[in-house]
């Protein structure tokens, strides 16, 4: 499976200027979207321009604190009416009783071609809208961590103590208060959790241990655990 790259933001509807949409847009690094901390629509919505139209086999989306998400397909050839399709139909991030007590903000969601819409599925689309929502918690700001999609060409790898998506792989250490920064000792204990969590993928993994190796699965768990630690 190729990725497929993300060209620019077309439209969105908030952002926190410390937290702004085109974080989405970095590979590099995990920095989050945020709504706008006066925004109380408690609905977000973003349109991406992709790089070309590819066929689309799997999303993974960064949850940071939403309880709904619903993804949709188009192309930049359509006239402005004419309504987008529904690739993900809307499903929970997060359950009401989490969203209220702001625990588990941040989950990994893996989703392939058998979780898409029918008439999504084997076309090529280079527009993607997401629409998030936070209906249960008011106050709290929210977005997602990051976006990944990539094409239908190869197999994913498989792991069998891994299981493939849609999964939400909730991180061990609850999402507590917003902060703008981290300390040395959070940087440092970061760290030593990340090792710690390699060294646990590595015995599920066969073969040699190697980040480009690691199943898709394997690959997401380290996402969240970075986007765990990076975390406004």
């Amino acid at each position: 499976m190729a990725p497929v790259k993300i060209s620019h933001v077309v439209s969105f509807s908030s952002q926190d200027p410390k937290y702004p949409v085109e974080n989405l847009l970095r590979e590099d690094s995990l920095h989050p979207w945020l709504s706008c901390p006066q925004d109380r629509s408690r609905q977000l919505r973003v349109e991406l321009q992709l790089e070309k139209a590819s066929p689309i086999g799997y999303v993974d989306v960064g949850n940071c604190g939403c309880a709904f998400l619903q993804i949709e397909v188009g192309r930049s050839s359509w006239p402005l009416e004419r309504p987008y399709l529904t690739l993900v139909p809307c499903v929970a991030l997060m359950t009401p009783a989490d969203s209220k007590l702001e625990q588990n903000r941040c989950s990994v969601r893996m989703f392939k071609e058998a979780d898409f819409s029918a008439l999504a599925v084997g076309q090529k689309w280079d527009r993607l809208r997401l629409t998030c929502s936070q209906p249960f918690s008011r106050h709290s700001q929210f977005g997602l961590s990051f976006l990944r999609i990539r094409t239908p060409l190869d197999l994913p790898q498989h792991s069998p103590s891994l299981q493939q998506g849609p999964v939400a792989c909730q991180l061990s250490t609850p999402m507590g208060p917003m902060i703008s920064g981290t300390d040395d000792l959070s940087a440092s204990r970061s760290s030593r959790e990340e090792e710690q969590l390699k060294s646990r993928l590595q015995q599920l993994e066969p073969g040699p241990w190697s980040p480009s190796c690691l199943s898709r699965p394997a690959r997401m768990v380290l996402s969240a655990a970075r986007s765990r630690a990076l975390r406004p």
